[in-house]
């Protein structure tokens, strides 16, 4: 059980409610994914998610989550490699 001072936050893939500690925090700056520097807007994804990004998705798996951070980002680009980047700096 979450105390009340706990935030809970999405993960914009899997739609799954977790405490914002239990997720990456990201955003979309100069037409690429970077992690959140505390200003402007941003999106988290679990480390569920983060873990199916890092083995092999199937093609389906792949393309709904490119559309996701197409939307997330509301630019068309390639950021399932950018999103792979950062989780294996973040790492």
């Amino acid at each position: 059980m979450t105390s009340l001072k706990e935030v809970i936050r999405t993960c914009v893939f899997c739609k799954t409610k977790y405490t914002q500690k239990e997720l990456l925090r990201l955003k979309f700056e100069d037409k690429k994914l970077v992690l959140y520097n505390n200003y402007g807007r941003s999106f988290y994804i679990c480390f569920n998610c983060i873990d199916k990004v890092q083995t092999n998705l199937t093609n389906k798996e792949y393309k709904k989550l490119e559309r996701t951070l197409c939307k997330e980002c509301k630019n068309n680009g390639s950021y399932i490699i950018q999103l792979k980047e950062i989780i294996i700096d973040v790492r």
